[in-house]
């Protein structure tokens, strides 16, 4: 929150607050503030983008409109509605879009926004995070929110998951070595934790659901593992170990492309060999930097129409 003295620093006054409902809101992550006409005129950059002030700090105002500031870690679309996402924002909650092009959107989860879902059959349950394992969720197609907490400590910071449309069930990063498996998201709170050993002691750090193979789970590490788990739905899955050989850094992303033999991974690491192919189902891989500069690459998404092609 932010202060102000006009003795010198003997006395101070808040100008700011950051939660509650008492006071002017600017966010709380500050990065820098300015301030000209006596004082009278002040401008704050932070996490929540730009605020400014005409009288001294005691009205306050955010001056975000037609600025793209936000930081999203991931976006889902939705299967019918045109223009419809659901996104997680850094520091800024979980927010819906419904406009195309620059629009303005509405924050239906508030603190760090993260990973998020909408079930592609059944759209009226969508799914947002918190930090960890975390979860927010809708039921009736984001008229209200609610919470499902299975751990405030376990997990990432930011936690990878993937919702299955087909099976409704969500599959998270947990501890090192394992998988949180939520196995009713729709309707209640009930969650297993699986260990796998192909994970070599791994922390999950992305997470693609089959939509080819019915339960059948990609994961990929923080450690530099990619593994394929069938029958991810039971207790005892089969694990596949299809790390491409080479392979190091941190695995932000697994995605399947025409069929579970087209896949990509990316790693988000400097250094190393970020965009990693293969066209056999992990037996085999390429791996296709091409000419990018040594940068993480975070997300990959294959072209619809072509196999050959894709978006990183």
């Amino acid at each position: 929150d932010c202060f102000k003295t006009t003795d010198g620093g003997a006395t101070w006054t808040k100008i700011s607050a950051w939660v509650g409902t008492a006071g002017q809101y600017v966010h709380a992550d500050q990065h820098n503030m300015q301030w000209w006409d006596g004082g009278n005129k002040l401008l704050f950059t932070c996490d929540g983008g730009v605020h400014f002030s005409a009288d001294g700090g005691t009205t306050i105002r955010d001056r975000n409109q037609g600025l793209r500031l936000k930081q999203f870690y991931s976006v889902a679309i939705h299967p019918s509605t045109t223009n419809y996402f659901l996104a997680g924002a850094q520091d800024n909650g979980t927010h819906s879009l419904s406009n195309a092009g620059l629009g303005g959107s509405v924050e239906v989860t508030g603190g760090d926004g993260a990973y998020v879902a909408i079930d592609q059959d059944e759209p009226q349950y969508q799914f947002g995070a918190y930090v960890y394992n975390q979860y927010r969720r809708t039921t009736n197609g984001g008229a209200s929110w609610g919470s499902v907490n299975f751990s405030a400590s376990v997990g990432r910071f930011i936690n990878p998951f993937d919702y299955d449309n087909s099976g409704n069930l969500l599959y998270a990063a947990y501890a090192a070595g394992q998988y949180l498996r939520w196995d009713n998201p729709q309707t209640g709170a009930t969650n297993a934790i699986v260990s796998v050993t192909a994970f070599n002691g791994g922390q999950v750090s992305a997470v693609h659901v089959s939509p080819y193979t019915a339960n059948r789970v990609y994961f990929g590490t923080g450690s530099a593992r990619v593994v394929r788990v069938d029958n991810a739905n039971t207790a005892t899955p089969t694990e596949t170990n299809i790390t491409p050989a080479g392979m190091s850094g941190y695995v932000n992303c697994v995605v399947t492309g025409a069929s579970d033999n087209n896949i990509i991974a990316c790693v988000s690491s400097f250094g190393v060999n970020n965009v990693w192919l293969t066209n056999d189902g992990g037996t085999t891989w390429t791996q296709c930097d091409g000419n990018l500069p040594n940068m993480p690459v975070r997300w990959a998404l294959f072209h619809p129409d072509d196999n050959t092609k894709a978006y990183i």
